[in-house]
């Protein structure tokens, strides 16, 4: 009896080895890689959109595609492996909008402020709701009749305790108002009214996330330069409004505005945007301190996983230890493509694969090449601000004004510069000098 049971017992071991031992050698193969993967695509290619997760929907709504402003909104669900479905168009917005913010309370959509028109110079005051269906799909969204104090291009909605907030962006001037509002128990809303407490500097194209009662507010435009801000602030918000003063914390590493900004509730993301001219890859990221007081809970912020390519006024969303990125722009145009990452226990954005897949991911990147910039010319005239260095550049078309990342430029140099923003009647504040057209530029290579 004995005997058998100890041949049994080797038989079942056996059996046990050969089936684990596959799954084991696999697994230690895996090893992570600081990257992206590719989702489902958006129908329409669309920066500056508002997005919005609901149970385990997505939405992602207005926008602007390169030629208009928008009033799609597209739908997906995430799946539990953290893929997302195919994006489906569902109610679109009353109004086109771009340039706003979006949240989620008591099974309704709200949308808020934004602008549109040509270059987005008619800004909005108007606010829309939408209710959300079992299926996901929106039903048809309502204009409601209590509209912002102020008009805001770029402004950033927070909710708490029944409470919206909408804080800073551009209505005629930069902005460091905060106005709110209560959502009513039939999901209307109170009249708006402007909150005494004011944030510590005008806050437009910026970044703002929200961590339990905790506004976090994060970058933006500094007005005279062009370029973009450091500086982070902090501040609580009751369900009767702004709980004490807004107060600066730590800042980040870069200046930055057009950025984006996610959160899981440990960590704060910065992503993207711009610095005068130049669209950056960079991501950087802070711990929350859970224990901290203000304005002392945020860590110093360090360098994190780079997006695939630089870009400006993306969408993005934390879901389940993931962090996806939807859309955006940059000097190549706008983006229809969603990259999703897993977060790590450094908080860096990565997915786990062979070593193989790992030295692909390697060499997909280090195959990147700088490819041959469309316009060139000589430059005839160079004057040298603190942001900018401004070029005065004769080609084919004549001479022309280019607004470039600063460097070393001489009369007589051949250059060849990128695809760029055409500003006109641009005046320089640090020049005291208004161009009649003037073109934004993020590349010059010395031809």
């Amino acid at each position: 009896m004995q005997a058998n049971l100890h041949k049994s017992f080797i038989v079942i071991l056996l059996i046990t080895l050969i089936f684990i031992a596959p799954v084991v050698s696999g697994s230690e193969k895996k090893q992570w890689i600081p990257g992206w993967q590719p989702q489902a695509g958006l129908n329409i290619a669309r920066a500056g959109a508002a997005v919005v997760k609901s149970g385990h929907h997505l939405y992602v709504i207005g926008g602007v595609d390169g030629r208009r402003f928008l009033r799609s909104v597209e739908v997906t669900t995430i799946n539990a492996d953290g893929s997302l479905a195919p994006w489906q168009l569902t109610s679109g917005l009353q109004e086109e909008r771009g340039f706003f913010s979006a949240v989620e309370a008591g099974g309704y959509l709200y949308v808020a402020g934004g602008g549109n028109g040509d270059n987005g110079k008619h800004l909005l005051q108007s606010v829309e709701r939408a209710a959300i269906s079992a299926d996901g799909s929106l039903g048809p969204w309502q204009t409601l009749d209590s509209a912002l104090v102020l008009p805001r291009r770029c402004v950033k909605l927070l909710l708490q305790d029944k409470r919206l907030y909408a804080l800073g962006g551009f209505g005629g001037t930069l902005l460091d108002s905060v106005e709110s509002a209560v959502i009513r128990a039939d999901g209307t809303l109170g009249p708006w009214r402007l909150e005494p407490k004011t944030m510590t500097t005008p806050r437009y194209v910026n970044a703002a996330k929200q961590v339990g009662d905790l506004a976090i507010v994060i970058g933006g435009h500094r007005e005279i330069g062009g370029v973009g801000l450091k500086a982070v602030e902090v501040a609580r918000l009751g369900a009767d409004g702004v709980d004490g003063e807004w107060q600066t914390t730590s800042a980040m590493q870069y200046g930055r505005y057009a950025l984006s900004a996610a959160s899981d509730g440990q960590h704060v993301w910065a992503i993207g945007g711009l610095d005068g001219a130049i669209y950056t890859d960079k991501i950087e990221k802070t711990t929350i301190k859970q224990d901290g007081q203000l304005p002392q809970r945020l860590g110093n912020w360090s360098d994190s996983t780079p997006l695939s390519s630089p870009r400006a006024n993306t969408s993005v969303v934390v879901d389940n230890g993931r962090l996806y990125i939807i859309g955006g722009t940059n000097r190549d145009g706008y983006y229809n493509s969603v990259e999703s990452a897993q977060i790590n226990e450094n908080g860096d954005p990565g997915f786990y694969g062979s070593a193989e897949e790992a030295q692909a991911y390697q060499q997909r990147n280090a195959g990147r090449t700088r490819t041959l910039l469309p316009n060139a010319g000589n430059v005839i005239e160079v004057i040298q601000t603190g942001a900018y260095t401004y070029l005065k550049v004769s080609g084919e078309a004549g001479a022309r004004w280019l607004a470039a990342p600063k460097g070393d430029y001489k009369t007589g140099d051949a250059i060849r510069y990128s695809r760029g923003l055409t500003m006109t009647g641009f005046h320089s504040r640090s020049l005291q000098r208004t161009f009649d057209e003037i073109l934004f530029v993020e590349r010059v290579d010395r031809d």
